[in-house]
């Protein structure tokens, strides 16, 4: 039986930042606009602050 490990429910500033080629400022900059834009979708999401929901993540920032 192969064990496999599951990506974190939140991205932090450290992926923001590897993904983006951008500073640990920009990083937390993009993931604080991503929170408000989730939020403006459903105002009754909780968000965290410096961490964003992947799924969310993926599709706004991720799509190729």
């Amino acid at each position: 039986m192969e064990i496999t490990k599951t990506k974190p429910m939140y991205v932090g500033v450290d992926e923001v930042c590897a993904d983006w080629g951008v500073s640990r400022s920009k990083g937390y900059a993009i993931i604080k606009q991503l929170s408000e834009q989730m939020k403006a979708e459903n105002p009754k999401l909780l968000t965290m602050a410096g961490k964003i929901n992947r799924c969310y993540y993926e599709e706004a920032c991720m799509k190729k």
